[in-house]
């Protein structure tokens, strides 16, 4: 076997992708396990023919050093399709990163690319969750653990544009904590967050999978219902009603039964917005507590 074709079966063996690089910056041999990576159609190419200009200047400068005797840094390289026309005929489908050493042979120079793909994507499957959980707290209520006030908007966006477009329903519920002031005054600051948490807590219960639920105030909790229509919010209203009604939360100064008032507004076709539903949710609110509270308000038909 001459020392060429033993060369080439060393390289079949091998995971990382080498590319022997002469003084001219033409591979004489490659090898390794790159899909991109054949002798035939390789051998002889340029490194100005194979990758673009900022790809071949890279690599074509790890090389002079190389051949210099130089030490040179191990370097990061990403391969896109954009970056070869000529390797994705050769099998480069899919951005790859690979992690450079470059090293002197003779009067030549060894170019070995160590494929990181697969850590790259785990670093930015990680990363993205990292950012994803940072959103996420920063849009929940550190007492409840529901979603605070900064996500309402959005997902009453959204709600409002899906129901338009699909016409469906949605609606907006409201619920606030009848004479919350006097609960913080008779049992404490401690007392008012137990109210708050219990309310939550039942409402997380009785919501479907797709309802979304916010703490928008002190004492007030924003229900955003997809699919429901005027007389399905209001029966969603009597039905929180009659769950707090059986409430009763433990507290250091003692038990605590609590009401809430809750107004409803909902979707009056295509040219409602989502800040008239939010009025009106908020005009029937007052009314519910207006009232003398512990009752449910809904739109006008």
């Amino acid at each position: 076997m001459s020392g060429a074709e033993l060369l080439t079966t060393l390289l079949k063996t091998i995971s990382d992708t080498v590319l022997i690089i002469d003084s001219a910056d033409r591979v004489n041999y490659c090898g390794g396990g790159s899909d991109w990576v054949q002798l035939t159609a390789l051998r002889g190419k340029t490194l100005q023919a194979l990758f673009n200009d900022e790809v071949a200047l890279l690599l074509s400068s790890l090389c002079e050093q190389s051949r210099r005797g130089e030490d040179t840094r191990q370097t990061e390289l990403t391969l896109t399709p954009a970056c070869s026309p000529t390797l994705v005929k050769l099998g480069l489908k899919r951005p790859c990163w690979y992690r450079v050493n470059c090293s002197k042979l003779a009067d030549k120079a060894i170019l070995s690319l160590h494929d990181i793909t697969r850590e790259k994507e785990i670093e930015a499957c990680a990363e993205e969750a990292r950012i994803n959980h940072q959103n996420h707290q920063g849009q929940r209520d550190p007492l409840t653990g529901v979603y605070n006030r900064n996500a309402l908007v959005p997902m009453l966006n959204q709600g409002v544009a899906q129901a338009i477009r699909y016409e469906y329903h949605c609606s907006l519920v409201l619920i606030d904590i009848d004479g919350f002031s006097e609960i913080n005054k008779r049992y404490g600051r401690e007392g008012g967050d137990l109210v708050l948490q219990a309310l939550a807590s039942e409402l997380e219960k009785m919501k479907r999978g797709a309802d979304f639920l916010v703490r928008i105030g002190n004492d007030r909790l924003a229900m955003m219902l997809p699919e429901t229509h005027r007389d399905q919010s209001g029966g969603m209203g009597r039905r929180v009603i009659k769950h707090v009604s059986r409430l009763e939360v433990q507290s250091k100064a003692g038990p605590i039964c609590f009401k809430v008032s809750i107004g409803t507004a909902s979707l009056r076709g295509p040219d409602d917005t989502t800040e008239a539903m939010s009025k009106r949710a908020s005009e029937n609110l007052s009314i519910a507590k207006l009232s003398g509270g512990n009752r449910v308000e809904v739109d006008e038909a």
